[in-house]
């Protein structure tokens, strides 16, 4: 059987960050909804939530430190000075002023600022993951909300329906036609769906709070009615251009690359400390007697003999590259073996959804209706009745939880790919 989404995946979310709608619009407009919308309350969870936020500054500071670590370093201003020689009358004033610069001509400072750049790119990978681990999220409570919101219907659909067998059987009591067990069995199954309701209840609110919580939000304003249909499923893609997806979009080994890279520039940098830095020098001293001595220029070099000190720098780079490629590696095999298991209880839920719907749910319909019709003109007893009550009860439930968990299954699965809100692919860059 073919399946069919609309449901939105990652990808196709470019209006994420893109929207200038301002975040409390957003949530004035999902507030007013007749049903909570799913496009919605990504919007505003992308725009309202202070971790992303929170995740965004610290890119944004990273960038900022990867552009003063490329930088020149400051030039230094020296001063002396002879005091002994202010104001006497048979010497002039002796003083000295000194300016120098370094610069280092051998390629330094340019492997620290891409390695500054680097691990700024990791930390835009890091919000990149942020955003889709809060979309994730999102849609895990989104489709706990809509079964727990159809978890309540079927819960009064039945109390509704056993009232009505409570009637006939204190009908048939009165008649003498069946015993008083009927009736009283009737009332503990209210019973025990009353407590359900109580439970289910229980279950909204810790979903409701949740859901605020990732919008930020502490007003007293009702979350919208869960929708009474989800979107259909949609066709999975080919296996091999999942895991193309996912190689060139999942954040975490984007920014696995991006720490290799950085580690790769580091190493670079440390060999680089072989090679000696330029420091040019000015001076103006007015301690030599002859004029044409006072101005002076010079080029001054470090000399990087400590060949203990940089060779341990370099084997610390060169482990440190190492660590960060086999990092890179064992994130690759995570996120293949994480797409496998996505896809898998993808198809696994939309098995279970199609045989619920096309199998399981009409033949409690029908097994339901016989025992009932039985039941009234006495062919069947009152525990037959209760147990294909419960059946269909529990094929109505399964149905509803089916597509709950397929849902989260198939966001389970864009999470694994990782294809980002478009806004924040273009922010983040290469």
């Amino acid at each position: 059987m073919c399946f069919r989404i609309k449901t939105v995946p990652l990808i196709a979310a470019a209006w994420l960050l893109a929207s200038g709608i301002a975040g409390a619009d957003i949530l004035d407009s999902l507030w007013t909804a007749s049903t909570l919308d799913l496009s919605l309350l990504e919007r505003a969870v992308i725009a309202r939530n202070p971790s992303l936020a929170a995740g965004k500054a610290a890119w944004r500071e990273m960038k900022a430190r990867a552009d003063a670590a490329g930088a020149l370093d400051d030039p230094m201003l020296d001063l002396m000075a002879a005091p002994g020689s202010f104001g006497k009358r048979d010497v002039e004033a002796a003083y000295s002023i000194g300016l120098s610069q370094g610069l280092p001509i051998f390629g330094q400072r340019g492997l620290r600022g891409r390695a500054a750049r680097s691990e700024a790119r990791a930390a835009g990978e890091d919000y990149r993951a942020t955003a889709q681990a809060l979309i994730h999220e999102t849609r895990r409570l989104y489709f706990e909300y809509y079964a727990v919101a159809r978890g309540l219907e079927v819960n009064r659909d039945l109390s509704d329906l056993l009232g009505q067998f409570r009637r006939v059987a204190i009908q048939r009591y009165a008649a003498g036609t069946a015993g008083q067990q009927d009736a009283l069995q009737a009332e503990v199954e209210i019973a025990m769906l009353d407590h359900q309701r109580v439970v289910l209840g229980r279950d909204r609110r810790i979903v409701v709070a949740q859901i605020r919580a990732l919008l930020h939000d502490d007003t007293e304003r009702a979350l919208p009615e869960a929708p009474l249909e989800l979107a259909e499923a949609r066709v999975l893609d080919d296996p091999d251009s999942e895991v193309a997806v996912a190689m060139r979009f999942r954040p975490e080994l984007r920014g696995r690359a991006a720490l290799r890279d950085a580690r790769q520039e580091e190493l670079r940098v440390a060999r680089r400390a072989r090679w000696p830095e330029v420091t040019l020098q000015a001076r103006y001293d007015r301690f030599m007697d002859v004029s044409q001595w006072r101005t002076s220029v010079g080029l001054g070099l470090n000399l990087p003999i400590g060949w203990g000190r940089i060779g341990a720098n370099e084997r610390a780079a060169q482990a440190g590259l190492e660590r960060a490629e086999e990092e890179r590696v064992a994130e690759r095999d995570r996120v293949l073996a994480e797409i496998t298991t996505a896809r898998a209880r993808a198809e696994e839920a939309m098995h279970e959804v199609h045989i619920v719907d096309t199998s399981v749910v009409p033949a409690t319909e029908r097994a339901l209706a016989s025992v009932r019709a039985g039941y009234e003109s006495n062919r069947s007893d009152f525990l037959s009745l209760l147990n294909a009550e419960r059946d269909l009860a529990r094929a109505r439930l399964d149905g509803y939880r089916a597509r709950a968990e397929l849902g989260m299954a198939l966001a389970d699965l864009d999470r694994a790919l990782g294809a980002a809100p478009a806004g924040l692919d273009e922010e983040v860059g290469p």
